[in-house]
C-alpha cells in the first residue's frame, strides 16, 4: 500500500514560480516606497503587507487547483474465485487413496490455509449444480462446507456444464473459476463446454481445472484439460498447487483535492476581504 500525487494538467504549475515572482517584486516596491518610519523593524513593515503575500499565496493554490491534483493510494484487492466442486458418484472410486473425493478435500483444505487472503465461493455439481457458499475472506467457512459438501448425494452424472453455467450465472465478481473434478462430463443434450469456455473468457474469467483421479475406469481428463487451455487457465493432475494461480491484483483509488484547495481560496479570499474592510482600506479608496 503506498501514497502518490498526480498532476492531470500540470502545465498550470508553472504559474506557482509566476506568484512567487510577483509578490518579490511586489514587497521590493512597497518596501522603497513605504511610508513607514527607517526606525520600524523590516520584519514590521513586511507584515504591513500581509495582502500583498495572502494574494500570491491563494494565486499559487489556485493555480495547484488548476492541474487537477489526485491522491493515488494502492491498495491489494482480493481475487474472487468460483470452485467447482464435483461431487459425482465416480468421486468415490478408490484409485486414489482413500478415495478420490477424500483426497480432494483434504487437499484443497490444505492448499486453501497456505493462500493469502481470497475470495473463495463453492458450487457443488453432479447431476446438476448448486451455490452452497457465496465468495468470502472466511478461509475456516470455506473448509467447513468443503467437507459438509463430500457427503451430498446430487445424483448420478458429472455436468460441468450446470457448474460453469451456474457460475455464470451469478452476480459475483470474480476473476477465476476453479474445478475440481474427475473430468467426467457425461450429460448429453447440454451447452457445448466449448461455448461455455468461451463466454467465461469473454468475460474476462479464467478456468482452472484439477483432474482428481488416474488413469482408469471412469476417468476423462480431456475435459478438463480443454477448458484451461481455452480460457488460459492451469490444468493439474492431482496437485493442488494454488498460490501461483490466484494473485493479489493492486488497485488505485484515486481522490481529486481540486475542490479542497478551490474551498481554500474562496475562504482565504473572503477572509481578505473581510480584514481589509475592518482595517478601513475601502473608506480610504473611496474617500
Amino acid at each position: 500500500m503506498g501514497m502518490s500525487l498526480r498532476f492531470d494538467a500540470p502545465e498550470y504549475l508553472w504559474l506557482v514560480p509566476f506568484w512567487l515572482g510577483l509578490g518579490w517584486m511586489a514587497s521590493r516596491l512597497r518596501l522603497k516606497v513605504s511610508s513607514f518610519p527607517r526606525q520600524v523593524p523590516i520584519w514590521k513593515r513586511v507584515g504591513g503587507y500581509w495582502s500583498t503575500w495572502m494574494i500570491v499565496f491563494l494565486g499559487s493554490i489556485g493555480s495547484i487547483a488548476l492541474s487537477s491534483p489526485h491522491l493515488l493510494r494502492e491498495t491489494s484487492v482480493s481475487p474472487g474465485v468460483w470452485v467447482l466442486w464435483d461431487v459425482s458418484r465416480s468421486m468415490r472410486e478408490t484409485d486414489v487413496p482413500p478415495d478420490r473425493q477424500s483426497f480432494a478435500t483434504e487437499a484443497m483444505a490444505n492448499a486453501v490455509l497456505s493462500l493469502p487472503s481470497l475470495r473463495l465461493g463453492l458450487i457443488a455439481f453432479a447431476a446438476d449444480a448448486y451455490i452452497v457458499l457465496p465468495p468470502t475472506t472466511d478461509k475456516e467457512a470455506f473448509i467447513f462446507a468443503l467437507r459438509q459438501v463430500a457427503r451430498l448425494d446430487l445424483g448420478e452424472g458429472t455436468h460441468l456444464a450446470a457448474a460453469i453455467e451456474t457460475a455464470l450465472a451469478s452476480e459475483e465478481e470474480v476473476e477465476a473459476y476453479l474445478i475440481v473434478s474427475d473430468g467426467a462430463h457425461n450429460i448429453p443434450g447440454t451447452v457445448a463446454l466449448q461455448a461455455l469456455a468461451s463466454e467465461a473468457k469473454h468475460r474476462g474469467i479464467v478456468i482452472h481445472t484439477i483432474f482428481v483421479g488416474s488413469n482408469g475406469i471412469q476417468s476423462f481428463p480431456l475435459a478438463l484439460r480443454l477448458l484451461s487451455q481455452g480460457t488460459g487457465g492451469v490444468y493439474q493432475e492431482r496437485t493442488f498447487d494454488l498460490l501461483p494461480l490466484f494473485k493479489l491484483q493492486p488497485m488505485r483509488e484515486s481522490y481529486g483535492i481540486s475542490p479542497f484547495l478551490w474551498g481554500v481560496v474562496i475562504g482565504g479570499g473572503l477572509m481578505m476581504i473581510g480584514m481589509m474592510a475592518w482595517k478601513g482600506w475601502f473608506n480610504v479608496l473611496t474617500a
